[in-house]
């Protein structure tokens, strides 16, 4: 037998061998010697020999070692983790790729599913928010009327006396219907218009958990002229003194004691307030003087009703009709229908006229969670793809390791451990990005989550389950189709670039295809906001100043205070009106010739100038006339649609048509069609009323609306300012624009604009982060075949081509697929919207073409890099 001469390099292998302590060392690089022996052709056949019969006796050694190792569990894992941390540390690049790309898609999932719990946790921090529900008001006769979130004032006495036995309390909330109102400390050093003031019964602090920091609760609002503050309102008014005992003046004639400071009003809560006063104060509110029909007419108080036991509420809402029949009056018993609403579902499902706030809506949290599980999911199928990917390369290692006396479980084992391992590092980045973004994201969707919500149980299992889940899936492969071959196959064969590639090439389908349908979707919904926001609605919105004057002295001052603004050359025009026009109206029941019973109507009451200061066309008779002064109480205008639900014909045939069953009370002219509430809904009959009386800014009239020409804008606003303080002294002034305003009602679609502009960026960055890996990989693989095509005369145009065309043809049935399907969804999707705009099918051209684009600028370094390479070097290290 021929004796072998060790090479040095075996010699030092045995040396580590016979160090105990190097053991699993020994065990992580045996592979990788043996496989250098192999690749090396230069050395004698004996080295290859000699490397073999070390290796044979390795495998017994090992075997007879491990027999007699203590906590052997314990070390096959150290040695995964071993194995594991020099691969990760050897392939930074295609780590870093897996990892981050993973993250970000988990980040994104825990922040919208962040959002989407903190929706559906409004109004459900009160112990008995099950029993609670809301009492609505639906006025409707033939189409037309008022679905309203409130109700009138003797609705909560009389349902308590009624149904006792299923009603423990009620409450109400009134807020004068008035913008603002002003409160000021009793030497008028402090003075504010506040937005968020209410009354309410005592009975409040037995209904709601609102926390009293001082005060007693039963005790706190059971006097008149008494108020509760939070504490930002006390801080606000008292610079951190302690209010109690002390004194607010109320619109600058009510004082009103403090006896009361509470915690400040969570986020997630469907209404929002600063104060609290005790609704006895207002008696003259409820006029007993008014006929009692009109008590029952009236409906300004949203009221709250606290149920005995949940399980009540359908036997209580069946007895609805019977008490319409016997409370309100004839004119209007059979318009109207009572509906108990529940109200942790009010933020959600309540879309009634005259919200207190402006609610959400499920529509919106379907969206939102689609972006959510499509980022994640393209998140996890780009870590899967370069898993798998990557796995071919470790068919050697395999077969070493089957040679070594590794068996099939324990190669399972060892993949499955370090693709979970990769995918918890993964969770760790992700809750660090959390933790960053967080404060950031709460103001972006205006809520005041905090970190330690992800200790909650539901956020435990995801972050424990999602790396299980897609750990075990994504070390399937090299787990059981690596780990079934024969190690000299294994041994003798070079990577299989196309193992796998079919299934590859379908992620990668997925992943755009996802990406593509957010594309569309984003811009369709930013194309459906901004017709919602800027398309015509039929009267002048920009350039109006609006001023809350509800319960203000200005009804004395009024046509003094309107010369005084129209002195100004930059002003155009001034008149006053009862809501914010093309947000909100009020109903009006009347008789019109050809009826037979009343029917309500939405109805604005409005001052002269009204359609001149809005710029709204007449299309028949006239408008009111300073000249005519019966024209506030004999006469009405009306709008083209409310002819055509009359059946009158032409907008001529309605002028001179009577109403309320008196001759003189007649239609005096009709104005073009406008949306006098948001886009949200279609236009709808309406009445516009003149009231001239000073009574009528009590409730009727709030705002004066001044329309100026928009030059010198701070100017203008300086003079109104001015000449406000001149004729109304100690009453503050407070204006907004009419056009920023109605922003507000499309806070939902605004939102959720914002939020799928972003997500879908990342998903296109996640998506763009898995190709780079898989043409990275790519040219590693086909690097020798691209060699060889450039000596044999391919040019770099001809390579860049070969290179990047199968990427391009995946990218091509990625925008097959998404382009029909996101029509579809986006279609059934604008069906919610009384307005819709025309899908425009060159977004869907522009995005397809952002995803193409973003696909070969992503494979394109790899490309270039692959056409400038230079052959010789390739080759030679081949």
């Amino acid at each position: 037998m021929i004796k072998v001469s060790p090479p040095k390099w075996a010699d030092r292998f045995l040396e580590w061998y016979c160090n105990p302590s190097l053991l699993e060392e020994i065990q992580g690089d045996a592979y990788e010697l043996y496989g250098r022996a192999l690749k090396n052709r230069g050395r004698r056949i004996a080295d290859i020999q000699y490397m073999w019969n070390v290796l044979r006796f390795f495998k017994w050694s090992n075997i007879k070692r491990s027999s007699s190792q203590p906590h052997a569990g314990l070390m096959m894992y150290r040695n995964y983790f071993t194995v594991f941390k020099r691969g990760f540390l050897k392939e930074k690049g295609y780590s870093f790729l897996n990892v981050f790309g993973l993250a970000i898609g988990i980040a994104c999932f825990l922040l919208i599913s962040l959002y989407i719990k903190n929706e559906y946790s409004f109004d459900r921090m009160h112990s008995k928010a099950d029993r609670i529900y809301r009492i609505h008001e639906i006025l409707q006769s033939d189409g037309v009327g008022e679905r309203s979130a409130s109700q009138p004032f003797p609705v909560a006495e009389a349902l308590v006396n009624d149904h006792g036995a299923q009603i423990e309390k009620a409450v109400r909330f009134f807020n004068f219907q008035a913008p603002t109102l002003a409160m000021a400390t009793i030497d008028n050093k402090k003075e504010f218009n506040e937005s968020r003031v209410f009354s309410t019964d005592s009975t409040v602090f037995d209904v709601f958990d609102f926390p009293l920091i001082e005060g007693d609760p039963k005790t706190a609002l059971n006097k008149p002229e008494t108020i509760v503050l939070t504490e930002s309102m006390a801080k606000k008014y008292f610079d951190g003194e302690n209010a109690m005992g002390k004194y607010l003046k109320f619109q600058g004639n009510t004082n009103l004691l403090v006896t009361g400071v509470m915690r400040d009003i969570p986020l997630n809560t469907h209404f929002q307030f600063d104060c609290l006063i005790s609704l006895r104060t207002f008696d003259e509110v409820y006029d007993p003087r008014v006929p009692q029909r009109w008590h029952w007419y009236w409906n300004p108080c949203w009221t709250y009703l606290l149920l005995r036991d949940k399980r009540d509420a359908p036997a209580l809402q069946a007895a609805m009709p019977a008490f319409v029949k016997k409370y309100f009056p004839e004119f209007v018993r059979n318009d109207v229908t009572m509906e108990l609403f529940p109200m942790t579902d009010i933020h959600l499902k309540s879309h009634m006229d005259y919200e207190i706030q402006p609610n959400s809506s499920l529509t919106t949290l379907y969206v939102f969670g689609s972006i959510a599980i499509f980022v994640l999911l393209i998140a996890c199928i780009n870590f899967v793809n370069l898993s798998t990917a990557r796995a071919a390369n470790r068919a050697k290692e395999v077969g070493m390791r089957k040679t070594l006396g590794g068996q099939r479980m324990q190669l399972i084992g060892q993949f499955l451990f370090e693709s979970i391992l990769l995918c918890l590092l993964s969770v760790v980045i992700a809750i660090a990005i959390v933790v960053l973004l967080l404060p950031v994201f709460n103001v972006f969707a205006e809520m005041s989550v905090k970190t330690i919500v992800l200790l909650e149980p539901f956020y435990i299992g995801v972050l424990t389950l999602l790396p299980l889940v897609v750990g075990i899936i994504s070390g399937i492969y090299p787990a059981f189709v690596l780990s079934s071959f024969k190690p000299i196959t294994a041994l003798k064969a070079s990577p299989n670039r196309e193992s796998g590639g079919m299934f590859r090439r379908a992620l990668v389908v997925v992943q755009f295809t996802l990406s593509i349908v957010l594309l569309v979707g984003t811009g369709v919904a930013m194309d459906q906001l901004n017709m919602l926001r800027k398309s015509d609605t039929g009267f002048t919105r920009e350039n109006v100043v609006m001023i809350p004057v509800t319960r203000s002295p200005v009804a004395q001052n009024y046509e003094a205070l309107k010369n005084e603004f129209l002195r100004n050359r930059n002003t155009v025009s001034v008149t006053a009106l009862e809501e914010v026009l093309g947000a909100k109206h009020q109903v009006g029941n009347y008789i019109f010739e050809g009826q037979e019973d009343s029917r309500p109507f939405p109805r604005l009451t409005v001052r002269h100038d009204f359609t001149k200061t809005f710029d709204i066309p007449m299309v028949a008779g006239r408008d009111f006339s300073e000249d005519v002064r019966t024209d506030d109480s004999l006469a009405l205008v009306v709008n083209e649609t409310f002819v055509k639900q009359m059946g009158w014909g032409s907008n001529e045939d309605a002028i001179g048509k009577k109403f309320d069953n008196i001759p003189t009370h007649k239609i005096i002219g009709v104005v073009k069609d406008f949306n006098f509430t948001s886009r949200h809904q279609p236009i709808r009959p309406l009445v516009l009323q003149l009231n001239t009386t000073l009574r009528a800014f009590d409730v009727r009239i709030k705002y004066m609306a001044v329309r100026i020409t928009g030059e010198d804008v701070p100017g203008t606003i300086a003079w109104l300012s001015q000449q406000w303080k001149a004729q109304i002294p100690g009453w503050p002034f407070e204006y907004f624009f009419l056009d920023s305003d109605l922003e507000k009602l499309y806070k939902a679609e605004t939102k959720m604009s914002k939020i799928a502009v972003v997500f879908s960026g990342l998903s296109i960055l996640v998506a763009c982060l898995g190709l780079f890996g898989l043409s990275t990989y790519t040219a590693e693989q086909r690097k020798k075949e691209m060699s060889i095509r450039k000596v044999l005369g391919g040019s770099n145009a001809h390579i860049f081509v070969l290179f990047s065309k199968h990427f391009f043809g995946m990218i091509l049935i990625a925008n097959v697929v998404a382009l029909p399907l996101a029509y579809f969804v986006m279609k059934r999707w604008l069906e919610s919207f009384a307005y819709q705009v025309n899908i425009n099918f060159g977004l869907f051209a522009l995005s397809a073409l952002v995803a193409v684009g973003i696909a070969l600028f992503t494979i394109s370094y790899q490309a270039i890099r692959s056409a400038n390479s230079n052959p010789a070097e390739v080759l030679k290290r081949e």
